[in-house]
């Protein structure tokens, strides 16, 4: 793990570790004493990354209050917590169902079936998975069981989507996209049942929390099932909330996808999940599709309509992979607007659970406004899933942000950040510990002592040494290269996502020209290139497609740290001279400046490609600059014309994205590593305060920065040499 989030990450365990019951983790210190369904799930896969034994606790713990039938219950209560919570055992009467687990007390509805996510997390994070296989069998069935009744007693038409019967058992308790079911139900308030709220006894603003009128119409809802006896069938026929749910369905078709690795790997048949999440993506797409809202909705089954509200709900068949492009696009387009707070828009923290333009958007209002950690947690990897790149990068920026500088509370404030609800919450500590784990987990010491030895004996490799050359004038080859390498980029790079699709480019006939095209490089003079534009955009250009022929061309996999000295000893031919990236980078495009983990310049004294340096420097180049992997810039093609335009938008693009982290409550600021290799080119630490000052959005965190100028700590984030794939 990355040191500087180490104190942060000790904080969140000692919260795991301060809610810990003895056999799973209550959500809260106070305001929720007992097991919850779906925060077990996450808190489980917190746990993975350091507890293996805790975190499958706390799910055997909870599965052991399964009812017969399958279905998991919402809460699994605590005995010697009673009488701090409503509605508890004696309201919920789950003793009149036969399924009732004998033994433990439990609600009588579900939640979102995030578990078989969470089981799979144990397994992958686990020091010797081998050791955990025993418990993936032991709970594999229990899995299956509880998808097994979600298709059985709540989907009675065979859609593959599943209803739910009670706001709660969504997850989003009071969400804006309720509303019109539940003021659809009438309350006979001589006939409900009494009751005492005990949600708003704990130091929490009334305003905050859903309202009398709303918990009128929850308390009907369970009064109904226990008078049903629990009896799906009669629910089915009585019940006048009957909602198939976006978000509850898109976390089911995921967790089917992880039900079939699942049992791929105790040697278990996958066809029967696999068959579910086909059919639950198919009618996630096909039903709950709103072709002129374009967004995903819920749909309605006693008023048989779909019900449209912009919750971020809408946006989680992301996360599924339910969405056609075409679906997944509208959404990001929705997605990233004023209305759930666009990348960059700086006066604001993503994803709001409610649109923030609508009248009665409320900001601290629980499920009707606020963000919530679990579900961008969720909508980050539904961003990376189809490619969504940066705006993924800016919700983690902003995951890793509330917590540090807001605590670990419940949900934040979409703008300012503040916390509301129970603070020390467990979910948030949980998803904040794997957050950091997955994306800052450092390289290990001895694989970079490795990695350095192979880089010192590597050889060099010359990519254009083909013996076909391309029919053109060596004097107009630069122009055709710049042509062909557009074409490239238009037909085979993602500029709004920072990717390249390098198995489609590999075999393309595109490529293979370009790759002719390179061979006449062999010919080329430099020296024909006019005004420092043209230089610019060239080199530029012509480093970040060395670096892809590079990956395609030797079969990179995963990350180009898989061959030795990439940077130094891949190659093109130009003219009389050959040039590695780290030629083009430091020679030419940093003036033949040091690169910081070399002794010496990469053009010596009597070098004759001295003669294309490039100065004076311009920070903003190590922005275009594409390593092929993810935290360096994203892929673009660089235009002579307008490439200082397209440097300022690199520029601003990078100093507002997940790679610059302003802490202001820690008088903190976390950085890339770019910053400290090329600390020089920005001018020392004052030039690079300047720079990032000068970019960001933020006018809070540009504040702080000037207030604090000379006192700012500053610290460096992993670089992750993952490929941009």
């Amino acid at each position: 793990m990355a040191k500087i989030f180490a104190d942060y990450v000790e904080r969140a365990k000692r919260i795991l570790d301060d809610n810990w019951t003895g056999s799973s983790t209550k959500p809260s210190p106070s305001l929720y004493p007992h097991q919850w369904n779906w925060d077990s799930g996450f808190i489980a896969i917190g746990r993975s990354h350091y507890d293996t034994a805790r975190a499958i606790q706390e799910i055997e713990t909870l599965f052991a209050a399964q009812w017969s039938n399958g279905m998991l219950p919402q809460i699994v209560f605590n005995p010697t917590e009673l009488g701090h919570y409503f509605p508890e055992p004696d309201f919920w009467q789950t003793e009149r169902s036969p399924h009732a687990p004998s033994g433990k007390l439990t609600s009588g509805i579900t939640m979102p079936p995030i578990h078989a996510i969470a089981v799979e997390k144990i397994y992958q994070n686990a020091r010797q998975p081998r050791r955990v296989r025993p418990f993936v069998e032991r709970i594999y069935p229990k899995l299956l069981a509880l998808h097994a009744y979600l298709y059985r007693e709540r989907d009675p038409n065979q859609e593959g989507l599943i209803y739910i019967r009670h706001p709660w058992e969504s997850g989003i308790d009071n969400s804006p996209t309720w509303d019109v079911p539940l003021k659809r139900i009438a309350i006979d308030k001589a006939s409900l049942p009494e009751y005492t709220r005990r949600d708003l006894g704990h130091g929490i603003d009334p305003r905050m929390r859903p309202s009398d009128d709303d918990y009128d119409r929850y308390v009907y809802l369970v009064d109904l099932c226990r008078q049903c006896d629990y009896d799906e069938f009669r629910i089915r026929e009585a019940c006048p909330f009957l909602i198939q749910d976006p978000l509850f369905n898109s976390i089911l078709c995921r967790a089917n996808e992880s039900l079939v690795r699942l049992a791929e790997t105790i040697g278990e048949s996958p066809e029967t999940p696999r068959s579910w999440a086909k059919n639950t993506a198919d009618a996630i797409s096909k039903k709950l599709w709103h072709e002129e809202h374009g967004m995903f909705d819920a749909y309605d089954l006693v008023s048989e309509q779909l019900i449209e509200v912009d919750t971020a709900a809408g946006f989680m068949p992301l996360y599924a992979g339910a969405a056609t492009r075409d679906q997944a696009e509208r959404l990001y387009n929705q997605l990233n607007s004023l209305s759930f707070c666009a990348l960059h828009q700086g006066n604001c923290f993503t994803i709001p659970n409610y649109d923030t333009q609508k009248q009665d958007f409320e900001r601290s209002n629980y499920w009707r406004g606020p963000i919530w950690i679990n579900i961008n947690w969720m909508l980050a990897q539904g961003l990376r899933r189809y490619g969504y790149t940066p705006k993924a990068d800016s919700l983690q920026k902003d995951l890793l942000q509330l917590p540090i500088r807001f605590c670990f509370y419940e949900y934040f404030d979409s703008f300012d950040g503040s916390g509301y609800g129970s603070d020390n919450f467990s979910w948030t500590a949980a998803l904040f510990i794997d957050l950091v784990q997955e994306f800052y987990e450092s390289e290990r010491s001895v694989a970079r002592v490795v990695s350095r030895i192979k880089d010192f004996f590597a050889k060099d490799t010359i990519l254009n040494d083909g013996s076909e050359m391309p029919d053109i004038d060596p004097n107009k080859l630069a122009g055709e290269l710049m042509h062909n390498i557009r074409i490239l980029r238009d037909k085979f790079y993602n500029t709004s996502r920072g990717l390249v699709d390098y198995e489609q480019l590999k075999d393309s006939s595109e490529f293979k020209h370009y790759r002719i095209l390179a061979n006449g490089l062999r010919e080329f003079r430099p020296s024909c290139l006019m005004g420092r534009k043209e230089k610019l955009a060239f080199w530029t250009n012509l480093y970040n497609t060395i670096v892809v022929d590079g990956i395609v061309t030797l079969g990179v996999k995963e990350s180009v740290k898989e061959v030795p000295g990439f940077f130094r000893r891949i190659k093109y031919a130009i003219g009389s001279h050959s040039f590695s990236a780290d030629d083009i980078e430091h020679g030419i495009l940093r003036g033949n400046v040091r690169p910081w983990f070399s002794p010496f310049r990469s053009f010596g004294a009597q070098d004759p490609r001295r003669g294309m340096i490039l100065t004076p420097v311009d920070p903003r180049i190590h922005f275009a600059l594409v390593c092929g992997s993810r935290s360096c810039a994203p892929i673009d093609f660089y235009d002579a014309e307008h490439i200082y335009d397209q440097l300022e938008a690199a520029a601003k693009g990078f100093v507002n994205s997940s790679e610059v982290l302003v802490l202001p409550e820690e008088n903190k600021m976390l950085i890339s590593e770019i910053f400290r290799w090329y600390a020089s080119d920005f001018g020392g630490r004052s030039g690079m305060l300047d720079f990032i000052f000068d970019y960001l959005v933020d006018e809070n965190a540009r504040r702080f920065i000037q207030q604090n100028y000379a006192s700012l700590h500053i610290e460096y984030l992993h670089y992750d040499w993952n490929l941009n794939r």
